[in-house]
């Protein structure tokens, strides 16, 4: 930035790209730089603007009239608020006339007007404000050759990008491919191994002592283990190779029947699950979103600790609504496809160094069969779920505080 303040005679520089915008020297705020980059996109249709007296032609501009009068406005994205900005500060000048310019005609008694040669010479004096020094035509063209210059970086950096996106498409194609094949071809010698273990204890079992028979009890219980952990590992892979089934989605429709289906589960722990609708209306695949939802309630009974357990679903800025003894009560919902919906628990919570751990793939911060077991793949697929749908899945919490797991979905 400090490069671009240099390159032209200014007070000040601004870069405005997207929602950054970076400031040096005497410039407006930030939201008046931004303000600033919109009128320009809207109002201005060449690729370089240049103006001694901004505040004439943008009347917000008055506000900061002192500080930036003057501006040179480079556009990078034709149509869009993206511009490097060169300011200039006010120049308050005096002009001397040889008397009033306002008054170049007279009056005569018979009411018409003529011009008049003047009768004093007494000098005439007017200030000059709101105005910075004037843009040379140089200026200009120094401006529109670093456009040039700017755009064909990005044509090539975008070029750039777009080969390393793709060529990171196909490892992650290949790796998934990979995965599922790998682990599909395990299942089957393991499938073996588990069943000869089993046939061992029931039909020699008697021909073992207590140590072998605990040996092979144990060979038993790794294969099923290995066997889960390889079935987790082929759905993730599915997950990302599936082609999604996208149309509108009710998330209050898939909450719901979340709900219904774990309703055993959710009564025995005494959990109330509390809505605060209405959720939003999102393009997706209704079956792997619902997926996403079962996984955050079964997490919220599993890692409560609480003796008033509860969950609670919304969408991110929404007044919280309870219900009382786990029923549910959702209400119509709004026509939108971009919200966050977030899902709250009063569970035994997350350190911060572990929040990110949770979401790789079978890490888990406690003993193997602590809090129901499992795999600990849960969480990475409703996070690749979510990703698939253009989305993402994070998660705020502390330890003893529970945990609010927050899904966005774009439009």
């Amino acid at each position: 930035l400090a490069t671009i303040l240099e390159f032209l005679d200014a007070d000040g520089a601004a870069v405005c790209l997207k929602d950054a915008r970076d400031l040096l020297g005497a410039t407006p705020d930030a939201e008046q730089t931004r303000a600033l980059a919109a009128w320009l996109a809207a109002n201005v249709q060449t690729d370089v603007f240049a103006t001694q007296a901004l505040g004439r032609l943008y009347p917000p501009a008055e506000a900061f009239a002192e500080a930036a009068s003057g501006v040179l406005a480079l556009n990078i994205t034709p149509g869009k608020p993206d511009y490097v900005l060169w300011f200039r500060r006010e120049q308050v000048q005096t002009v001397t006339w040889g008397g009033d310019p306002t008054k170049p005609v007279e009056v005569v008694d018979d009411g018409s007007m003529r011009l008049s040669p003047r009768k004093s010479f007494t000098a005439w004096q007017e200030t000059v404000s709101d105005q910075s020094r004037r843009w040379k035509p140089v200026e200009v063209t120094m401006a529109r050759e670093l456009r040039g210059v700017i755009v064909a970086v990005v044509l090539e950096q975008a070029a750039e990008l777009t080969r390393l996106n793709f060529e990171l498409q196909q490892s992650n194609i290949e790796l998934d491919s990979f995965a599922y094949v790998a682990s599909h071809d395990l299942k089957e010698p393991l499938r073996g191994i588990h069943y000869y273990a089993q046939f061992l204890l029931e039909d020699y079992g008697d021909q073992f002592d207590d140590e072998g028979r605990e040996r092979l009890q144990t060979l038993t219980r790794l294969t099923q283990r290995m066997d889960d952990l390889i079935e987790s590992l082929l759905y993730f892979s599915r997950v990302g190779r599936v082609d999604l089934l996208h149309s509108p989605v009710d998330l209050n429709e898939v909450v719901r029947e979340q709900v219904e289906l774990l309703r055993p589960a959710l009564s025995q722990a005494g959990m109330t699950v509390r809505v605060t609708g209405p959720l939003p209306i999102v393009q997706g695949d209704s079956s792997l979103l619902g997926e996403v939802f079962q996984n955050l309630l079964s997490n919220a009974i599993k890692y409560s600790d609480k003796p008033d357990k509860w969950i609670e679903i919304g969408v991110l800025a929404d007044a919280p609504a309870s219900s009382a003894g786990g029923s549910v009560t959702l209400a119509p919902n709004p026509r939108s496809s971009t919200a966050v919906v977030y899902a709250r628990d009063n569970g035994i919570g997350i350190a911060l160094e572990h929040q990110e751990v949770i979401f790789q793939i079978f890490r888990r911060l406690h003993a193997r069969d602590e809090y129901g077991g499992g795999t600990g793949a849960g969480l990475t697929i409703a996070r690749r779920i979510i990703e698939r749908h253009g989305g993402r899945m994070w998660v705020e919490s502390a330890p003893g505080e529970g945990s609010t797991f927050y899904l966005s979905f774009d439009a």
